[in-house]
């Protein structure tokens, strides 16, 4: 049987978790896939940490060394970050290896160069564990929707907020207590800035718009809000609605992107999605939506896709045939706009009447109540508020009304004088 040789690059969560799993799966994968894979080498920053590894594989510092002696087939990257990484990557492809990659940030931002390098040596780079988590994102979207059209994709794509906003809403904790839970489960970084501003989740966002329609939006001008700015007790309010707080990655087929905190319906698809699970709901012209839930936290989630990647190399072909198509600017200016609906937090138990009079002229007020222990008030609202502020105002949230026909919250607008 032929012996497929596999390289590691770094022995962190991602790594570690991907060299467990290869190393249990052992019978199943050369069953699969006709060859046996064998880990030759892992190459590690410090070699003095003690690890428990078998004492067959090659451990270094040295890439060099891994390349000359190692002689891969297959390079795993799973360092993270841009540099060294990216040198990596470029030099195992210019090697003839095909090279594995759950790196969202490094391929946001060179994912075209390395491709282009890959194709010209005769090599794939394939990326699936860099969006989604363990679900096969962009597998099924290339190998099993080629022939529609996406229009649209909502997604969750960060699987530490959706774990920090589905434990501040079911036992009522902060922001801050939530956070270091997440840390302590291990869903969470020591410094979980890129999580919690939302980079983690907009580097999966630009990862997928390539993906799907070919380009980029410029990334100034992609909107991206994080999730530290919001307290619990908007999150209890909002339950009594029926309302459920979610980080969601918003694309459309005119690079419109937004990374932003969204209220989503009791009736919404994306709604019961919690804890660390990832989820995306697609729109395609033929399908109509296709929804696609599952583990996006975690090694076991990672290594899952990483595993799978391995497998594709030596079981499907590379579609360069693959067409991608975006949507003209014009394909729906006939088309009614649906007015969006908004969750707004004041800080006051008393909603003044100049907040009322200013948003009955903008639209429909469908709901107001307040609460004394919380000294907060809300609001709901349909209508444009794209340039809305108010002093008293703390929050406003889109909300995500799955039908708006049928949907109990919007049949019939509260009238307030």
């Amino acid at each position: 049987m032929t012996i497929i040789r596999v390289a590691l690059l770094g022995l962190g969560t991602v790594g570690y978790g991907t060299y467990t799993a290869l190393m249990n799966r052992e019978e199943r994968l050369s069953s699969l896939a006709g060859k046996s894979f064998e880990i030759i080498g892992i190459l590690i920053k410090n070699k003095e940490k003690p690890r428990s590894i078998d004492e067959n594989v090659m451990i270094t510092t040295s890439f060099d060394e891994m390349i000359e002696k190692g002689n891969p087939d297959v390079v795993i990257e799973a360092m993270g970050g841009i540099e060294p990484a990216l040198s990596y990557i470029k030099q195992a492809l210019q090697n003839g290896c095909h090279v594995i990659s759950a790196n969202k940030e490094l391929i946001a931002s060179h994912g075209k160069e390395i491709m282009e390098i890959a194709l010209t040596n005769g090599v794939r780079f394939i990326y699936e564990a860099s969006v989604g988590g363990g679900i096969p994102v962009l597998r099924t979207i290339k190998e099993l929707l080629g022939g529609n059209q996406i229009e649209s994709v909502e997604a969750i794509l960060n699987g530490t907020t959706n774990f920090i906003l589905s434990h501040m809403r079911t036992t009522g904790d902060s922001f801050p207590k939530s956070l270091e839970l997440a840390q302590q489960k291990g869903y969470a970084e020591p410094d979980p800035t890129n999580d919690i501003e939302g980079l983690d989740a907009f580097y999966k966002a630009m990862v997928l718009s390539e993906w799907v329609f070919g380009e980029q939006p410029a990334w100034e001008q992609v909107t991206v809000q994080g999730i530290k700015g919001i307290s619990h007790e908007e999150i209890l309010l909002a339950d009594q609605l029926g309302l459920r707080l979610k980080h969601l990655v918003l694309i459309d087929s005119h690079l419109n992107v937004e990374v932003k905190p969204v209220f989503v319906d009791k009736d919404h698809p994306l709604h019961g999605v919690e804890n660390v699970d990832n989820a995306l709901r697609i729109k395609t012209d033929l399908l109509g939506y296709l929804t696609l839930q599952g583990a996006g936290a975690g090694a076991e989630a990672t290594a899952s896709a990483v595993i799978e990647d391995l497998l594709s190399i030596y079981l499907t072909k590379e579609n360069k045939n693959y067409q991608y198509s975006r949507i003209t600017k014009n394909t729906y200016e006939n088309k009614a706009v649906t007015q969006k609906v908004y969750l707004l937090f004041y800080q006051s138990t008393n909603l003044q009447k100049e907040i009322i009079s200013q948003l009955h002229a903008q639209g429909d007020i469908i709901k107001t109540d307040q609460s004394s222990i919380l000294k907060k008030a809300y609001i709901l609202f349909k209508g444009d508020l794209t340039h809305y502020e108010h002093p008293l105002l703390i929050n406003k949230y889109e909300v995500k009304i799955y039908n708006h026909s049928t949907s109990t919250l919007l049949i019939q607008p509260e009238k307030v004088n």
